[in-house]
């Protein structure tokens, strides 16, 4: 695994903002100050970490990041190498690349407000993240300066929608110590390796070289959930995906994920999502002819 770090973004006084088209996604849980947006180009089948919040990484995910919040990106599918196919749309940028002076005017008031909110991240969704996908995969045929002031109808777009969730919870307050994110890191690599299996406490805290009474500190701390509740989050993120893209049964959807008592699924599962599995299926039909709508089909990716 690659050794994680704290990202350095070249923004600044002489660069407002980051826009590229990634071809891979970037597994490691890292950090950096800037905000950045993640809007995913295709079905990785996988999660997203922002803080203590664990979502699900499918074609047309999108996501803001708030400044210094740990995050990474896991993909459930091998990575094909296809250029022609890349994996991640992304900005970056601070308040301070954007201009303090600018975002103190009047006609800034909303979109100021909105960073404001954003600090703990965003996950957006419906016409509010199908219309901002457009804006963001217009900006690759566009110049620096129309670029940015597409950012600043992107976030005008998502400050004014009411079709949007919290991802970090403002309780949770990470180190940022780079020995913690690494050791940090590792952990949660091995608890998603093994989801679906029983991970102990003495197997998770001798992945981080600690004694579990000072593993239970560490990891409540760095991702605001005790180990327990962080695999069950894992374990449901992974039902939701087969829930919605097979036609398995809940019970065998159930085992499929680590849960050997039905009972003890559902109840997990209402506990974390506010439904029942079946709910949460009849309320998510995803055809497959569908999956893509997330996307504009008029915007063709260029590499």
């Amino acid at each position: 695994m690659a050794r994680p770090q704290l990202e350095f973004i070249p923004t600044g006084p002489s660069q407002a903002m980051i826009f590229k088209i990634d071809q891979d996604i970037w597994p490691v849980y890292h950090y950096h100050p800037e905000y950045d947006i993640l809007l995913s180009l295709k079905d990785h089948a996988g999660e997203f970490l922002s803080g203590d919040h664990i979502g699900r990484l499918g074609r047309g995910t999108l996501i803001m990041n708030g400044p210094n919040i740990p995050h990474a990106l896991h993909s459930g599918k091998p990575d094909e190498a296809d250029p022609s196919h890349p994996s991640l749309a992304v900005i970056q940028f601070s308040r301070e690349s954007i201009g303090d002076d600018l975002l103190r005017k009047h006609e800034m008031q909303v979109v100021r407000e909105f960073l404001d909110e954003a600090r703990w991240g965003f996950e957006f969704f419906g016409e509010t993240a199908r219309r901002a996908a457009g804006l963001i995969l217009a900006m690759e045929s566009q110049s620096p300066f129309e670029r940015f002031l597409q950012l600043l109808q992107i976030l005008n777009h998502f400050a004014v929608s009411e079709e949007k969730t919290p991802l970090a919870s403002p309780a949770f307050s990470p180190s940022l110590k780079a020995r913690d994110i690494s050791r940090l890191d590792e952990v949660l690599g091995h608890l998603r390796r093994h989801k679906s299996e029983t991970v102990t406490l003495e197997q998770a805290a001798s992945v981080a070289r600690m004694s579990p009474k000072s593993f239970c500190r560490f990891f409540k701390a760095n991702t605001g959930k005790t180990l327990v509740e962080y695999v069950h989050e894992l374990r449901i993120g992974e039902a939701c995906r087969q829930l919605l893209e097979t036609d398995l049964p809940v019970s065998e959807v159930a085992l499929e994920c680590g849960f050997n008592n039905l009972s003890n699924f559902n109840r997990r599962f209402r506990g974390i999502k506010g439904m029942t599995p079946r709910e949460y299926r009849r309320q998510n039909p995803i055809d497959p002819a569908e999956q893509g709508r997330g996307l504009p089909r008029s915007v063709v990716i260029r590499k």
